[in-house]
């Protein structure tokens, strides 16, 4: 048996020059390793390397084809503080009609700044009560500008206008449906549900936006559709949810309803391996952007994960260098990046080519 540099295998059956499917042994399925020609001699077919051209296709689902993308360092801006444009803990960072909006965690707030880091203005402060925060830890806009905020140590969703005005909250600590231990970065479809991780009840939540609680799935575990300290989610167009499995390395992806569709990910250095993925956000191509937190990097793939490209890297805090990133934001105009520089407590942005 033998594949191209992308793993990808493609199978053709005597007397026909017609490639019929192809896999990527990287999926973790049944379809892998010595396994596979014992089981298609049986149907008169044979493996064969595909070419560049030829993009592979998972569980019979026709998969994307990969972009050209490359990006290039633009500006960073942040230090450790608590004044205006300062941060202590940003793990996140979101886009949206021209401003980017920063949790900044052990500050209570969120700042918001226009798209040369300029800053523009900021809501919340230490608290419980209505528009309070106890560990801004991440956020989330829905279509209409609205955003909801993961106040982590008051276990609870806030929801706000895109000016920072309270509309509603919900949750309550606790492991019954409804309430959190560790709420994560929320995530917006297109109907009007909202997805909520919870890192240390690994599960994910759907609610309404007005904080209706509708299903859950997930359970602590390293097998398909299980989680461990799971972190971010994201939504495509087709309404299909992403989620940043943490602690197995990986990146899951979900029907709407929560039906497991596939995975992908290591542990490791390489390409397309992770220690640590963690930020998620998505471009006007449903092109998925992970931050790999301990690899100090972002990489990009597309919507069926297959490799793209990355940038960052360098574990330090020189220009275009990230340590220890977790949230990412896309333009999905423009495209540019924005990333939660958190170990060096600063928003860093790239540009693509």
């Amino acid at each position: 048996m033998s594949t191209d540099k992308r793993n990808i295998i493609g199978i053709k059956s005597y007397g026909n020059e017609q490639i019929l499917n192809l896999f990527n042994v990287n999926e973790r399925n049944w379809l892998s390793g010595r396994f596979i020609p014992m089981v298609l001699a049986l149907f008169g077919i044979t493996l064969m390397t595909t070419l560049d051209s030829y993009s592979p296709m998972v569980f019979g689902q026709s998969a994307s084809q990969p972009q050209n993308l490359s990006f290039t360092y633009y500006t960073n801006w942040g230090s450790a503080g608590e004044e205006d444009g300062q941060f202590d803990g940003q793990n996140d960072v979101d886009y949206f009609n021209g401003k980017v909006y920063v949790p900044d965690y052990a500050n209570h707030r969120i700042q918001i700044f226009d798209p040369e880091g300029n800053f523009l203005s900021k809501f919340g402060e230490g608290g419980e009560g209505d528009g309070q925060f106890h560990k801004a830890s991440a956020l989330s806009m829905d279509s209409e500008g609205n955003i909801y905020v993961a106040d982590q140590f008051n276990y609870r969703i806030q929801k706000f206008d895109n000016n920072g005005t309270f509309l509603a909250k919900w949750g309550s600590e606790g492991a019954g449906d409804g309430q959190f231990l560790h709420p994560h970065v929320p995530a917006n479809d297109a109907t009007g549900k909202l997805f909520v991780t919870d890192r240390d009840h690994p599960s994910v939540q759907v609610f309404s936006t007005d904080g209706e609680f509708l299903y859950r799935w997930g359970s602590e575990g390293e097998g398909d559709s299980q989680l461990s300290n799971p972190e971010s989610s994201i939504v495509d167009s087709s309404g299909n949810v992403y989620i940043a499995d943490y602690g197995n390395d990986r990146i899951q992806k979900f029907s709407n309803d929560g039906t497991y569709l596939s995975q992908w990910g290591t542990k490791g250095t390489e390409n397309g391996q992770f220690q640590g993925p963690s930020g998620l956000s998505i471009d006007s191509n449903d092109n998925i952007y992970v931050t790999d937190k301990n690899n100090n990097r972002v990489q990009v793939f597309t919507k069926d994960g297959q490799y793209i490209t990355q940038f960052g890297g360098g574990a330090d805090a020189g220009e275009g260098q990230l340590l220890d990133p977790e949230g990412v934001g896309v333009d999905k105009e423009s495209g540019t990046v924005y990333i939660a520089d958190t170990g060096n407590t600063r928003i860093v942005v790239f540009k693509p080519n």
